[in-house]
């Protein structure tokens, strides 16, 4: 699965996907998630470094839309850790918003956003190209599942993004039996073992940025509803 490959976040987006509806149909936190796979991403290409536990931009474009507005807002900011920046940009829609709309532009999903009673924004993006997304579900199934090491830097990237959704999307793509399997070579992938120096890194940090920020929703929803009790 070399040829024309999406990029981390637009794969991630639609391992999750509702087909027909047109959202996300997993329970996990898509913002932070598509912030993680775009700072790994943005590390795979060399457009940013990780020095520390910091990102430092390298490049200036690289004519994706998604990318291009991560790497604007690392370019242009202050010095922040990966852990600041997963949380900033799981904070804001514009992301999920860029990297649909790329998908769109790739005819792997549909438009069909409209607006309830004629006021209230409604966004649904049914996917448009089933064979491809199947077969990107397919693949990271095999990723998780299969006994060989893995070797290729976006398989190992994409696995160990798949442990941050705390098992959702291992529920969806693989079949019972293999899931424990699949959970452990997760678990694997996200401490960055299977890649070089930099990439790891990258995996390792953005992993563990992930389960704080998603700890911290989880305790502020938990919170809110309490209090609201």
């Amino acid at each position: 699965m070399n040829d024309a490959r999406l990029t981390l976040p637009d794969e991630l987006l639609l391992l999750g996907w509702d087909d027909e509806r047109g959202r996300n149909k997993s329970h996990y936190n898509l913002p932070v998630l598509l912030g993680a796979a775009s700072i790994v991403e943005l590390v795979i290409r060399e457009a940013v470094t990780v020095e520390g536990q910091h990102l430092q931009a390298t490049q200036t474009r690289l004519d994706h839309r998604a990318l291009d507005r991560v790497l604007s807002e690392i370019r242009d900011s202050k010095r922040r850790t990966i852990k600041t920046w997963i949380q900033r940009l799981g904070q804001h829609r514009w992301l999920r918003t860029a990297v649909l709309e790329e998908l769109v532009e790739q005819s792997i999903v549909r438009d069909e956003s409209s607006r309830v009673l004629g006021v209230f924004p409604w966004s649904r993006h049914p996917v448009a190209d089933d064979a491809r997304v199947t077969a990107l579900r397919t693949h990271v199934a095999d990723v998780l599942t299969r006994p060989e090491p893995i070797d290729d830097v976006r398989d190992a990237a994409i696995g160990g993004l798949v442990h941050s959704t705390g098992g959702s999307l291992i529920r969806r793509l693989v079949p019972r039996e293999h899931r424990g399997v699949a959970r452990k070579r997760a678990k694997e992938l996200s401490k960055g073992e299977a890649v070089n120096a930099e990439v790891a890194k990258a995996i390792r940090h953005t992993n563990d940025a992930v389960m704080i920020a998603m700890a911290a929703a989880a305790g502020a929803t938990a919170a809110t509803t309490v209090g609201g009790s």
